[in-house]
């Protein structure tokens, strides 16, 4: 078995896919295999993953057909897929271009938790235009994980996640759940377990925005607006609920603290505004810094959260 197994979930990637694919091929952790998911791609991006297929005969390289029911499903469908016993895992975006030493960093990170051990890996990104030239940075080092913070954010980059083999089994117990964001998820599931996060802010790759992102860059005043028209038409408490149900309903060995936790956050939003914002304080939730909490909280308090 390899070292390292890579999850990649397509749709219509081929225009930046195959940057992605030599990125991958070009990791100086060279011990890795290749799981695919294409959700139902019309362009060319089906060939091109086939021919890096052939072009390494010698890997793992396996091409699966995805449900159509949307990026998250995708890949958790994929995580769980029957044929794929608990491995160590790396999710991978069919955009981004990965730092060569990205794998090798990841596996470094984790070398103090050993395959029985449940840990996860994330990392920070340089964030990019279409053309790779940098435009920001996406950082870990805003708040110490915790759910917490996850259920009203998440702050694990997907492309960035690697699970230990125990990890991986711990989610794939939990099947394919329906929520907004697999990597969200990830965030939820094992900070709701006392799962250990080691997160490094160093980028460890490019996070390419182009008019297709599945979830963009979060800053800029054309983030600003999509940000609030989530939270003032409601999609983001939605996610924030469907998000801690799900966790309730999930088969995970979540500790009794973080199950009382999600049940009194359902609880409060039962409650008006200002009973809500009080309850967001005295549960503890937060984002990363001290301003968007106190944002969250406002909102809460005017029934948008």
């Amino acid at each position: 078995m390899s070292s390292v197994t890579i999850l990649l979930c397509t749709h219509n990637g081929a225009r930046f896919l195959q940057a992605q694919l030599e990125s991958i091929a070009a990791q100086t952790l060279t011990d890795w295999a290749l799981w695919i998911s294409d959700d139902g791609s019309t362009d060319g991006t089906l060939e091109i993953l086939k021919d890096f297929r052939e072009a390494h005969p010698d890997r793992e390289i396996r091409l699966l057909s995805g449900a159509g029911r949307g990026a998250a499903a995708n890949y958790l469908a994929l995580l769980c897929h029957p044929d794929l016993g608990p491995r160590r895992i790396a999710f991978c975006d069919q955009d981004d271009v990965w730092l060569p030493e990205k794998l090798a960093r990841a596996v470094a990170s984790l070398k103090n938790h050993g395959d029985d051990t449940p840990a996860c890996y994330a990392a920070g990104s340089t964030v990019t235009d279409a053309d790779l030239t940098p435009i920001g940075r996406l950082h870990t080092n805003g708040t110490t994980p915790s759910l917490h913070n996850a259920l009203v954010q998440n702050v694990l980059h997907g492309s960035t996640i690697v699970l230990t083999p125990a990890a991986h089994a711990l989610l794939r117990q939990a099947g394919p759940v329906s929520v907004p964001f697999h990597d969200w998820w990830c965030y939820l599931a094992l900070s709701a377990c006392d799962i250990p996060i080691v997160l490094e802010d160093d980028p460890v790759l490019l996070y390419r925005q182009h008019g297709d992102n599945h979830i963009g860059y979060n800053k800029g005043t054309g983030a600003g607006r999509k940000r609030y028209r989530l939270i003032a038409e409601g999609i983001y408490r939605g996610w924030l609920t469907q998000n801690a149900e799900a966790l309730l309903q999930a088969d995970l060995p979540a500790t009794p603290e973080a199950r009382s936790l999600c049940h009194d956050y359902l609880a409060l939003q039962e409650r008006p505004g200002v009973a809500r914002m009080v309850g967001y304080r005295r549960l503890g939730l937060c984002r990363q810094s001290r301003r968007a909490t106190l944002m969250l909280r406002a909102f809460a308090g005017l029934g948008y959260v």
